[in-house]
């Protein structure tokens, strides 16, 4: 029998993390030391218990929902949720859910929570309170529905989009938390656990590197967007000028001859660039997925190892369990980090791809920018020899286009082709955290 809930606090620190275990069917088979005491219940009690007896009831179903459209699709899920303890008390955790496979059979899940701190945290509250009225009036579909459009209203794609923004607030809120360290003559005479300690802090530090890199490529999106809006701007007004000279040129018979030739060319690599432009949007919008995809796994893996140290700390601290059932629980934390590994490597070497092509787009356009810079000079020699005003108005404005196209394309390419090199460093670092975890146990 569930208990009646009660408006207390069942607290616990920042600097904690929790996990449990469950099998297909949500039922319990283990959790650490700090998720029995939060949640007031010994292992006895919750061992084959379904999950959901910890579920307060103050949460909407529909984000439980997500939480299986997720994993059922074999993809981490995030998320803010209530819990309630044994006493009816309650406490808030940020969950980051990831599937088990063993042999290429799902056989699992593993369940990290850490402390919610962040602004999006008091936002997911209004949104629960929310959808728990409609869901009570109108049901789940509705909530489900209103729960999307919540999500959009607050600038969110979806709730992907939403989650990876949590993870990615919740992470750096907690980075200076999430430091273990043990003392070398607490593991001299557990041998294993010392072996997986050390390796555990070498992938920590490489997977600590990467930070830089992360953020680069989360500053990286809206600069793209930014530049390449303004590119298309910029195609626009050169279609506008090539038509305008094209209409003069036409109006002085024979003599504008020349002038038509440059207004056909004009027109031509405005044209061009446009199409060049659109094609980079479409490649930014693959771009962007995989840089979320990229970022979700790679916060996910430096969580995944603070809770493996976290946990051995944990054991030799409490002596809560011993070496043996230590290293079969760290056994599934192996096999989640050798998943979200592999997805890392996967999406880093999408990312690798998609810039390359970015990279070879922006070239081409920089050379059709060149060659509207040599056009729009012989445009003003032919002006300054029929003494025209109009058209030199026109290759003036052709002028200003042009520099700021160049202006925009030197202020992107460093960064793409820094988006290159780091990509290609995550495909590297990855390889290397490859190698410890197979001979992290």
């Amino acid at each position: 029998m569930r208990p009646n809930p009660i408006d207390l606090e069942s607290h616990f620190n920042i600097e904690d993390v929790f996990f449990s275990k469950t099998d297909l069917s949500s039922k319990i088979i283990y959790g650490n030391r700090v998720f029995y005491d939060i949640a007031k219940y010994s292992h006895k009690e919750l061992k084959g218990k379904p999950h959901n007896i910890i579920r307060h009831p103050d949460m909407p179903k529909a984000v439980f929902y997500y939480l299986w459209d997720f994993i059922k699709h074999n993809k981490p899920f995030a998320g803010y949720v209530k819990n309630l303890a044994k006493d009816g008390s309650y406490y808030w955790v940020f969950a980051i859910v990831f599937p088990i496979f063993d042999e290429g059979k799902k056989r699992g899940y593993l369940s990290v929570r850490i402390k919610p701190t962040t602004k999006l945290f008091a936002i997911a509250q209004k949104l629960y309170k929310n959808l728990k009225k409609i869901e009570e009036q109108e049901g789940l579909e509705d909530s489900k529905k209103v729960l999307a459009q919540m999500i959009q209203e607050q600038g969110f794609v979806n709730y992907e989009d939403f989650m990876i923004e949590a993870l990615l607030e919740e992470f750096r809120s907690k980075e200076k938390h999430f430091q273990i360290t043990i003392d070398p003559k607490h593991l001299a005479n557990i041998p294993r656990l010392n072996h997986i300690y050390d390796m555990a802090k070498v992938v920590e530090y490489i997977y600590g590197a990467l930070k830089n890199r992360l953020y680069f490529f989360i500053d990286l999106e809206s600069e793209l967007e930014e530049k390449f809006q303004k590119i298309f701007e910029i195609t626009d007004s050169l279609s506008l000028i090539a038509l305008n000279s094209s209409v003069e040129s036409h109006k002085l018979g024979s003599i504008g001859a020349s002038f038509a030739v440059v207004s056909s060319q004009i027109k031509k690599d405005a044209e061009e660039i446009g199409t060049y432009t659109l094609t980079l949007r479409k490649i930014t919008k693959k771009l962007y997925h995989h840089i979320k995809s990229t970022i979700l796994h790679l916060l996910s893996l430096n969580i995944e190892i603070f809770a493996i140290l976290y946990y051995l700390k944990e054991t030799i601290d409490y002596q809560s369990c011993s070496e043996g059932e230590c290293i079969d629980k760290l056994e599934d934390f192996v096999k989640v980090l050798k998943a979200s590994t592999q997805e890392v490597s996967t999406q880093s070497n999408i990312l690798k791809e998609h810039i390359e092509e970015t990279l070879h787009i922006v070239n081409k356009i920089q050379r059709l920018i060149k060659e509207l810079h040599y056009i729009q000079i012989n445009g003003l020699i032919e002006a300054s020899k029929l003494e025209d005003i109009k058209f030199n108005i026109i290759f003036q404005q052709v002028q200003n286009l042009v520099e700021s196209t160049t202006k925009t394309l030197e202020e992107l390419s460093p960064s793409i082709k820094t988006a290159h090199k780091y990509s290609t460093d995550i495909a590297k670092n990855v390889k290397e955290v490859d190698f410890y975890l197979q001979h992290l146990l």
